[in-house]
């Protein structure tokens, strides 16, 4: 059964991804901004006309914004609080990754390979993210870092979207994670306060999931491919997610 409450969390989950203020929707398809929060709390519904042209700014299907459910794949099977942080242990499955990346290999040494990542421009992400073929909705933008715990030689960075298939454009690089356990972690005030801190960057949960949370519940690092990576749910990459691929230890 269809319901306007479902729509409004659709809609302010898109929106949000997307990085718009309900004021910048509403003044890009016409309409008063009240409207926009009547929309998005289910009061009501936009029109033909406004669900079109909403599905145009956002760049999803107007059937994608009427679905009755958004697809988890995601699997949450624990929550772990300790003090004002939560963790969650989830199962991830086998997910297709996007977009440019790096292999140290291809640079003479370490310290190439990271002034490579870091020289890659706001305009080279774009033009890659534009290219990729039938990404994942909602849309996020991934910082994937592989085998940052092992040697240097066999790194490698990627500035990622998810995507339903591998068949990419020339240009677009893979990268195939297989299905497995990670330790999710959001970059809230009660996380940041466990190393410290009012306000955290993604990157910074890791070394606490490696170095506290894993040896205190039991957990070490995956052995199956997964990756860790950073997934931004703010077009400005202000907040997010830290992924951190784990299993238990036996």
């Amino acid at each position: 059964m269809f319901h306007q409450e479902d729509f409004g969390k659709r809609l302010k989950l898109f929106r949000r991804t997307k990085g718009f203020t309900q004021k910048e929707i509403a003044f890009r398809i016409g309409v008063s901004e009240q409207a926009v929060s009547k929309w998005e709390n289910g009061e009501c519904l936009p029109d033909v006309y406004n669900l079109k042209l909403l599905g145009q700014l956002l760049h999803i299907s107007v059937d994608t914004l009427l679905d009755t459910e958004i697809d988890r794949p995601e699997k949450v099977i624990e929550t772990v609080r300790i003090g004002g942080g939560e963790f969650e242990i989830v199962e991830k499955p086998k997910t297709i990754l996007a977009g440019k990346v790096l292999y140290a290999k291809d640079y003479e040494d370490i310290d190439a390979f990271n002034r490579a990542i870091d020289a890659v421009t706001g305009e080279e992400k774009q033009t890659a993210f534009d290219l990729i073929r039938e990404s994942v909705l909602p849309i996020t933008d991934i910082h994937l870092s592989v085998n940052f715990w092992l040697d240097e030689s066999c790194r490698a960075y990627g500035f990622v979207r998810e995507a339903e298939t591998r068949e990419q454009p020339d240009g677009i690089q893979i990268y195939e994670l297989p299905a497995s356990l990670y330790i999710r972690a959001y970059t809230n005030k009660g996380n940041a306060q466990l190393i410290a801190k009012e306000e955290c960057e993604i990157w910074e949960l890791f070394a606490y999931i490696r170095d506290f949370f894993m040896p205190a519940h039991g957990f070490v690092m995956a052995d199956n491919g997964a990756q860790e990576m950073e997934v931004f749910d703010s077009f400005e990459h202000r907040t997010g997610y830290a992924y951190m691929p784990v299993r238990r230890r036996q």
